[in-house]
């Protein structure tokens, strides 16, 4: 079994990430990782947590974040203080993503942050996790999102494969908000 809503959303271990600045802009620089401490992000605050398998693989480049990206606005208007999108690879890879998608945003209002080892998206349940270490990828996050308001989980689901289908789109989240 796993987490579900009015749960507590995980907060440990803390994720790594590269904060977005100008200094750092082009897309193989990149500054030192830095922790995401989560239970600060959430006191008191709605965020959106969405889970890829893989930095710069296919459906998550394509369909997944771009989703998110487009809606940006959408997401403030609605009060969302913070989107993470989560993923087994590590804080270098995140940044470097982040940028590839055209995302630069000295606020980081989305961060691209490691679950190293998917621990975290493993806190929320065994089906949160993916093992790919036959396909030689190793333990990754399932593809997942969860809205979490207070530190509460409101919403968090993953999706039945490694596929993209509305469980994790930018507009399911936007509908439950």
């Amino acid at each position: 079994m796993g987490l579900t809503n009015d749960d507590k959303f995980p907060t440990t271990p803390k994720p790594k990430y590269i904060p977005y600045s100008k200094a750092n802009d082009s897309l193989t620089a990149c500054a030192n990782p830095i922790e995401l401490d989560l239970a600060k992000e959430f006191a008191g605050k709605t965020v959106v947590i969405t889970a890829v398998p893989g930095a710069f693989t296919p459906t998550c480049t394509e369909q997944h974040i771009p989703d998110y990206l487009k809606n940006l606005e959408k997401f403030k208007a609605k009060g969302v203080s913070k989107i993470v999108v989560l993923s087994a690879n590590d804080p270098f890879v995140m940044a470097a993503w982040g940028k590839a998608l055209g995302y630069k945003d000295e606020e980081n209002y989305i961060v691209f942050a490691t679950d190293p080892l998917a621990k975290i998206s493993s806190e929320l349940g065994d089906s949160y996790v993916a093992d790919l270490s036959s396909a030689g990828f190793g333990v990754r996050t399932a593809r997942y999102a969860a809205l979490v308001v207070d530190g509460e989980i409101s919403f968090l689901e993953n999706e039945d494969s490694l596929g993209f289908t509305e469980i994790s789109s930018a507009k399911n989240l936007l509908d439950r908000i």
